[in-house]
């Protein structure tokens, strides 16, 4: 399940009625993921305001967590640079993401909006660390799981993001209307989403999710039931069969409540 626009608004505070519906949910014996296009420490941040012991996808399905196990993929060498170079041709703020900490390019940057700033460090400034060249940032490459780009000049961040989609070894989505999502090759909330099933022998037909942006649409359009937020992008809302009504109006629980009762 997505979390910001599906689980939490701006607030960042689940509320009482989604807590609830999630903790009855699980309670019955259904598993629940978080699916996250933020790094594993602020994905936790979020999993413990909703429920005890919760499993996590994150980086938009490069990091899965299940109980004590965690298991990664890494943007390769290549790919950071090709990243590197296009987020400097075009000047635009670029961060990337390991399990525990948000690097930054040393660039100028613009301000943000609360959400980019929600979704790429939580509320935890002692993760961030800066690096001021390419070599620097290759140092770190074993460690990079994905990547975001945000720039309030849509012109420039759909020029970036065409550029980046050329690259071989990385697909390109978006959260927002602000920014690049950045991941491996094949890599989503979809891909983690089969391999937690794999792994778990679920089949695929007692899946469910819930999402609202682009990066979302490959998990919503994999599982079984596909639930767009009423807050929903109209390409989301375009993708799937299920809908239920928006963050402000408890969505998550409206759609679990209606489902299992």
């Amino acid at each position: 399940m997505d979390i910001d626009g599906t689980l939490v608004d701006h607030s960042q505070i689940p509320t009482q009625a989604t807590v609830d519906a999630i903790a009855k949910f699980r309670a019955a014996g259904n598993l629940f993921f978080i699916a996250s296009g933020r790094p594993l420490f602020s994905a936790r941040v979020m999993a413990d305001r909703i429920g005890p012991n919760l499993n996590v996808i994150c980086s938009n399905g490069s990091v899965i967590a299940v109980d004590q196990q965690v298991d990664n993929i890494h943007l390769s060498k290549s790919a950071l640079t090709g990243i590197y170079h296009i987020a400097k041709k075009y000047g635009i703020r670029t961060h990337f993401f390991t399990k525990e900490s948000v690097i930054f390019l040393d660039q100028p940057t613009e301000p943000i909006s609360r959400d980019a700033k929600n979704r790429i460090a939580g509320e935890d400034p002692s993760k961030n660390q800066r690096v001021h060249s390419l070599d620097e940032l290759l140092t770190l490459a074993p460690e990079i799981t994905n990547g975001i780009s945000i720039s309030s000049d849509l012109d420039l961040q759909l020029a970036a993001k065409a550029e980046m989609a050329k690259l071989p070894d990385i697909d390109v989505s978006s959260s927002g209307f602000d920014n690049i999502e950045i991941t491996a090759k094949g890599i989503n909330k979809a891909s983690a989403i089969k391999a937690v099933c794999a792994k778990l022998a679920i089949p695929m037909s007692h899946t469910m999710a819930f999402g609202d942006g682009d990066n979302d649409l490959q998990m919503l359009t994999t599982v079984h039931y596909g639930v767009a937020m009423g807050n929903a992008n109209e390409r989301v809302k375009a993708a799937v069969h299920h809908f239920t009504t928006d963050i402000h109006h408890d969505g998550v629980a409206t759609y679990l409540h209606h489902f299992f009762d």
